[in-house]
């Protein structure tokens, strides 16, 4: 009984431990989730019922992630074992060398920690996203497209795009990039979570993600709620952008342009109230986190910051070339970003509890 006891203390006190160290996080993380319940329960939409199933969904995939990631990291040992270390015997050093990894539980634990954090706060935003035009219907549109056009000579953008990247080839690029952005996110998220050699680095990433989607994605996109050039002409407001969408829809006849099956997908699930339907234009949530994505990676390096810029800088281009947004709704974006990152250094330094961090074990040599 004693050693029971004793157990549960200890697992209790390592708990705790983790709590604090990851306080800010699961604070702004929680925050959000419980103004989603508020929110839900004052406009008598249920909240809590709609929870379960994005968040096994998302630690569905984040699952896979973990997988992918974890067998990554055995290849990356096992190539570090043989052409750094070289030992006699391999096999042995390698199972050495991830038992000394597995034996610090403390990151791990936080890690994991943060995942079901990042899985909540999700099923919060598409909570959120949902609601948008039913709290303030879509109205923005036309201010936007009549921004973009004062902001670029008169000229619609992506009639400035289109002479660069309106081949078949290229927009197929360009859309494939916009699909790995979900994939970097993932990346950004894993090594935010389980990297913890410096703490603060990726304290700030997740405080910095956080504000992003709760005030970018949901309190921003809900004021200016907008659909976005795809939809102008469906939500009623002109044919400005059927030329773009027309000549989107030649290529995918000549090279996929999957963006137009998930825009249609999106639009149908509006209209039948079912399955995929959060339409949101302003911010673009795309090019907001990929731009934090990109402060993050210069913490670790510039060569990989001025990567994850170029990338930036991709997907801004593809945001507009694809017809999901307008260059404006980029531009706050990047604006946003900056921001978030600058107050979830403040908020890291006041509140983070890297104090209370053990040092991280280092991987074999």
């Amino acid at each position: 009984m004693t050693h029971v006891l004793t157990a549960l203390s200890t697992a209790g006190s390592a708990l705790a431990a983790t709590l604090r160290r990851n306080r800010l996080f699961l604070s702004l993380v929680l925050i959000y989730t419980f103004a989603a319940a508020a929110v839900g329960l004052f406009m008598g939409i249920p909240f809590w019922t709609r929870v379960p199933p994005v968040v096994l969904t998302i630690l569905d995939i984040l699952k896979l992630f973990l997988i992918i990631i974890g067998t990554g990291i055995i290849v990356w040992r096992f190539i570090h074992c043989l052409f750094r270390v070289k030992p006699d015997k391999p096999v042995r050093w390698l199972m050495s060398d991830l038992r000394s990894i597995l034996r610090d539980v403390t990151h791990p634990v936080d890690g994991i920690l943060c995942f079901m954090l990042i899985a909540l706060m999700s099923a919060s935003y598409a909570f959120f996203k949902d609601l948008i035009p039913v709290v303030n219907p879509f109205q923005w549109d036309t201010y936007f497209a009549a921004l973009d056009r004062s902001l670029h000579g008169g000229a619609d953008v992506w009639t400035l795009l289109w002479p660069l990247f309106g081949s078949p080839t290229a927009t197929s690029a360009i859309n494939v990039a916009y699909h790995a952005w979900f994939a970097l996110i993932y990346l950004a998220v894993f090594a935010a979570a389980f990297d913890r050699r410096d703490p603060e680095r990726g304290t700030v990433f997740l405080v910095a993600f956080a504000l992003t989607w709760a005030v970018g994605g949901s309190l921003l996109a809900t004021l200016f709620s907008s659909v976005g050039p795809v939809y102008y002409e469906a939500f009623g407001f002109g044919d400005t952008y059927a030329g773009q969408m027309e000549r989107l829809k030649q290529l995918n006849e000549i090279s996929p342009v999957w963006a137009l099956e998930l825009q249609q997908k999106l639009l149908e699930g509006y209209q039948s109230q079912s399955g995929m339907r959060g339409i949101s234009a302003m911010p673009s949530m795309h090019v907001a986190t990929s731009a934090v994505v990109a402060l993050f990676g210069f913490s670790y390096s510039k060569a990989l910051g001025w990567l994850l810029t170029a990338f930036t800088g991709v997907i801004l281009i593809g945001s507009v070339h694809l017809g999901w947004h307008y260059a404006v709704d980029g531009y706050l974006s990047i604006g946003l970003a900056a921001l978030f990152w600058w107050v979830a250094k403040i908020l890291t330094r006041r509140f983070g509890a890297t104090e209370n961090y053990p040092q991280s074990a280092s991987l074999a040599t």
